[in-house]
């Protein structure tokens, strides 16, 4: 049986036994855990190796899952961001990087000009990012660079639904007020 098929994202209960239960799941999360992470520690190796920590620790701790506690994503999401944490504490730095900093690939179908245009919005971006909460980066970072739903992200914030689409469009709404205060045109 499918990932989505049981109860619209659980595993076979004994994913040891079933590597393609494993593998689906990876499909699954893999891109979502990755950008989550990517996004948090804004380094592609750094991202690459917690990524993999990430599905070994769920590869190992699968059989303390337990569906009546908290959804597949919310628990798959609660290892990526404790693993953040582990990695943060050990390096002993500050707990929060923003937007990729590092030099972006351009597409070749893009002038000099747009690009130049797309690191400006990037670097008001940060800047406007900066000037949220912890709470509202992270809410962000779950919905637009891992694509959860509002009530997966209610789940691991431990916050109401509603709760979360409140704190989400009040979150955006500041954002485009800083970065319109900052002189950018969003409404191109």
């Amino acid at each position: 049986m499918s990932l989505a098929a049981q109860t619209g994202e659980a595993p076979p209960l004994s994913l040891h036994e079933d590597d393609d239960a494993f593998a689906e799941l990876y499909r699954t999360y893999f891109s979502r855990v990755y950008n989550y992470l990517h996004y948090r520690v804004n380094d592609v190796h750094d991202a690459d190796d917690l990524t993999s920590q990430v599905f070994i620790k769920i590869y190992t701790k699968f059989k303390y899952y337990c569906s009546e506690t908290a959804p597949l994503s919310v628990w798959v999401f609660s290892i990526a961001r404790n693993t953040v944490t582990d990695y943060y504490r050990c390096r002993g730095r500050k707990a929060y990087v923003y937007l990729e900093e590092g030099v972006e690939l351009v597409d070749s179908c893009c002038s000099l000009e747009e690009a130049a245009a797309a690191a400006e919005m990037r670097r008001h971006l940060r800047r406007a990012l900066a000037l949220l909460s912890q709470r509202e980066r992270e809410i962000i970072a779950l919905k637009f660079w891992s694509g959860l739903s509002n009530r997966e992200i209610a789940g691991f914030m431990d916050i109401s639904e509603s709760n979360t689409g409140v704190i989400l469009f009040r979150a955006m709404q500041r954002l485009r007020q800083i970065l319109e205060s900052q002189g950018m045109n969003l409404d191109d």
